[in-house]
């Protein structure tokens, strides 16, 4: 464990906690502070429809003991649903006015975005994330929420998200060759995909993106996703993607990787569906130029794609 003070910090996770208990695992922690962020449908291997969901997420509140502090995405409209019934003291913030922690002016320079920041309404300084994208922003706001709720200076704060690295498999760059720059990031749900490339986007306005996505998770391997799929990659110029993972899916509940890339191709987008890992390499080995930023998206290994990418642009 890293540090030694007496707060203790962990993600929760609504997903199943074992193979014979299906309630979601962050109901085992009893936490004195929570943050949601947003709440929408995930893990159809565990939850029905979006309200088991919510159900799931109004249960995490109840616990919240009245001393503590639930701190609330107010720009997610079910993530502010769910302040209505809490029973402790509630902290709110987003982008959006009428929150107690506001970012506003965001600016995006090379790997970094600048924001400033209002606390009930008031300026409260400017802070800088060496991440990309809107959602990595609000991250920043409940980690300042939470840090001052636990008596940390804001200019502590500051300092630390100027240093803060980021965490693997989140816009984590695996290598540069011939001017070619690869990213693993873990985005399997639509929104997670959607935000991630706006993020490099606004960051590199004028580069080529390309997005390959494995749908590996329980999740996007389903067909629950199909329509929301075909709108995540707006910001990407080249999309790339795999034979479904889970394969032995009935096929009128798998995903169609193929009706996918025809819904893309519709929409204007330079789509393509390969099945293997090696054909997508060599295609984009041959493709890739000066410049372009190849963002790899998938919550599994996908056959050490990131390694096998550089060394064949590498080569060539």
């Amino acid at each position: 464990m890293s540090g030694g003070g007496r707060e203790f910090v962990i993600e929760g996770d609504e997903y199943d906690s074992a193979f014979f208990d299906k309630t979601a695992k962050f109901l085992k922690y009893l936490p004195d502070i929570a943050v949601v962020n947003n709440i929408e449908y995930d893990h159809a291997d565990i939850y029905p429809d979006l309200e088991s969901i919510r159900v799931a997420f109004r249960r995490l509140v109840n616990l919240i003991p009245r001393r503590g502090l639930l701190v609330a995405g107010a720009d997610d409209g079910e993530a502010k649903a769910l302040t209505a019934n809490a029973r402790c003291r509630v902290e709110t913030f987003g982008l959006s006015a009428s929150v107690d922690w506001q970012a506003h002016d965001l600016r995006v320079a090379g790997g970094s975005t600048t924001f400033s920041l209002r606390r009930k309404g008031e300026p409260a300084g400017q802070f800088e994330v060496p991440l990309l994208g809107a959602y990595n922003v609000r991250n920043a706001l409940a980690a300042l929420a939470v840090g001052a709720a636990v008596g940390i200076s804001l200019d502590t704060m500051a300092a630390g998200l100027r240093a803060f690295a980021g965490v693997r498999r989140r816009m984590q760059l695996r290598g540069v060759a011939q001017g070619v720059s690869v990213y693993d990031d873990f985005a399997h749900h639509p929104t997670a995909i959607g935000e991630t490339l706006a993020g490099v986007r606004s960051a590199f306005p004028d580069r080529r993106i390309w997005a390959i996505f494995e749908p590996r998770s329980a999740t996007s391997c389903r067909k629950v996703f199909q329509d929301d799929f075909a709108k995540a990659f707006g910001a990407a110029d080249r999309i790339v993607l795999p034979a479904v993972f889970r394969s032995t899916l009935p096929e009128d509940q798998r995903l169609s990787a193929e009706q996918l890339v025809d819904d893309l191709k519709k929409a204007g987008k330079d789509a393509r569906y390969i099945p293997a890992v090696d054909d997508i390499v060599r295609t984009v080995a041959q493709d890739a130029r000066d410049g372009d930023l190849v963002v790899v998206m998938s919550n599994g290994g996908f056959e050490d794609i990131h390694r096998k990418l550089l060394a064949a642009i590498d080569a060539r």
